[in-house]
C-alpha cells in the first residue's frame, strides 16, 4: 500500500466541490488515451476528504471502476448501495446513475479506471 501512498506526491488536478463535493477533492490524473492507444480514458488517484461527496453523475459510452486504496466509501449505484472497504472494487457500467459519499472521518484513496465501453460511440 506504500505505493498508493506515494500518488499523494503526484501533481493533483484541484477541482473545487467537484460533482457537488462539500470539500475540495484532488484528482490526480495518471494516464489518459492521449498517453497510450488503448480503451482507457484516464486513470486516476483521487483523495475524497471526510464528509465530501462525489454527486450524482453518469457516463455516457464509458464505464468507470473504482479501487478502494483507503478508506470505506458509500458507493451508490442507481438504486442500490454498499459500503465499500480497501481492495474492494466498484464498477458502474455505461449510463449508470453513481454517487460516492465519504462520510467517515478518514481520507478515502481511490484509484478511477474509466475505459470506453463496446458499445460507446468513442470506438469509432
Amino acid at each position: 500500500m506504500e505505493a498508493f501512498r506515494l500518488l499523494s506526491e503526484v501533481e493533483p488536478l484541484e477541482r473545487q466541490n467537484e460533482h457537488g463535493g462539500e470539500r475540495q477533492i484532488y484528482f490526480r490524473r495518471l494516464c489518459s488515451a492521449q498517453d497510450y492507444r488503448t480503451p482507457i480514458d484516464f486513470v486516476d488517484f483521487t483523495v475524497i476528504p471526510p464528509k465530501s461527496t462525489i454527486g450524482w453523475h453518469s457516463h455516457h459510452g464509458n464505464e468507470e471502476t473504482y479501487f478502494i486504496a483507503f478508506g470505506s466509501p458509500l458507493v451508490k449505484v442507481e438504486e442500490e448501495q454498499r459500503r465499500l472497504s480497501r481492495g474492494d472494487i466498484a464498477v458502474v457500467r455505461e449510463g449508470q446513475s453513481h454517487q460516492l459519499i465519504n462520510d467517515t472521518q478518514e481520507d478515502v484513496e481511490i484509484l478511477v479506471f474509466q475505459v470506453r465501453s463496446l458499445t460507446g460511440g468513442k470506438n469509432e
